[in-house]
C-alpha cells in the first residue's frame, strides 16, 4: 500500500510543479484505439520482412518478437507474435501471439524490454497510437493491449525506451501538443511496473519545430539527457532534466548532431 501511496505522490508532483502536460486529444483519442481485429482467427501465416526484435534479459535469455501477417482477416495488417529461449544459447519456442490488436498502419514499431522486477513490457504501434502489454510471468498468457498515451505526430518517428541504471524505464515520443515538443512517461519506482501519466519537456524556442524521437542517456547525476532531430531538416536539439521528475532545461539548438 505504501508503494503504491508513494508511486501516486510522486505521478501528482510535476502537476504540483507545473511541469506536467495532459495527453492532447489526439493522443487521447489513439489511446482509446487498442482494440482488437475479431476477425482473425490467429495464424502466423506470412512473416514481415525485416521486423524481428530482440529482447536479451539479464538472465542471457533472449525474447523475440515478430510481425506476421493473418490472411484469415481483411484488415491486411500484421500482428506481433513472441517466442522464448528456454535458457541461454538454447533453442528457440514456439510462436505465440501477443495481441489480436494490428499493428500499423504507417508506423510499424515494436519495441520489447525486460522491466526491473524480470517482466516483459511490449509496446506497439496501433492507429496512431501505441499499445502497451506486459507479461509477467513466462507461464502467464499475454493480457489484452491497452492504450499508453503517447501518440507522436505522422512522420516524427516513434517511441524511444530508455532503461536508467537501476531497471526504471521512460518512454519518449515527439508531441501532439501544442504545448509540449516531447512527452514522457516513466516509472517511477524500481519495484513495479507502475508507470506514471504524461509528462512534457517544453517548448523548443522557434516556431514551426518538430522534433523526431529522441536518443536518451543518464549523467552520473542520474538526470536524462534528450537529443532530437527535427523531423524535416537535419537540425539537432537538446533538453536536460533540471529536476528529477519534475522539470526540464529549455531546448537548446545543437552546433552539431552529438550535441557537443
Amino acid at each position: 500500500m505504501a508503494r503504491a501511496v508513494l508511486c501516486g505522490v510522486l505521478a501528482l508532483l510535476p502537476a504540483l510543479a507545473g511541469g506536467a502536460a495532459t495527453a492532447a486529444p489526439g493522443a487521447r483519442a489513439a489511446a482509446r484505439a487498442c482494440g482488437t481485429d475479431t476477425t482473425a482467427v490467429g495464424r502466423a501465416d506470412r512473416p514481415v520482412a525485416g521486423t524481428l526484435v530482440s529482447a536479451v534479459r539479464a538472465d542471457g535469455r533472449t525474447e523475440q518478437f515478430q510481425q506476421f501477417y493473418d490472411t484469415s482477416t481483411m484488415g491486411g495488417l500484421p500482428f506481433v507474435w513472441h517466442r522464448s529461449q528456454d535458457e541461454p544459447g538454447g533453442a528457440y519456442g514456439g510462436w505465440e501471439r501477443v495481441s489480436a490488436t494490428p499493428v500499423g498502419p504507417k508506423l510499424y514499431e515494436v519495441d520489447a524490454v525486460e522491466n526491473a522486477v524480470g517482466e516483459l513490457e511490449v509496446f506497439f504501434s496501433s492507429y496512431g497510437g501505441f499499445c502497451h502489454t506486459v507479461l509477467r510471468t513466462p507461464d502467464d498468457a499475454w493480457p489484452p493491449a491497452e492504450g499508453f498515451e503517447l501518440a507522436p505526430p505522422p512522420y516524427h518517428g516513434g517511441l524511444s525506451l530508455f532503461k536508467e541504471r537501476d531497471g526504471r524505464l521512460h518512454a519518449f515520443a515527439a508531441s501532439r501538443s501544442t504545448g509540449a515538443a516531447m512527452e514522457v512517461r516513466s516509472q517511477y519506482a524500481n519495484t513495479d511496473d507502475h508507470w506514471g501519466g504524461v509528462r512534457a519537456t517544453g517548448l523548443v524556442p522557434e516556431s514551426g519545430v518538430g522534433l523526431s524521437a529522441p536518443s536518451v542517456t543518464q549523467l552520473p547525476d542520474g538526470r536524462l539527457r534528450l537529443v532530437a532531430r527535427e523531423w524535416n531538416r537535419d537540425r539537432y536539439w537538446t533538453a536536460t532534466e533540471r529536476d528529477r521528475f519534475l522539470s526540464w532545461e529549455p531546448w537548446r539548438l545543437c552546433a552539431d548532431a552529438a550535441c557537443s
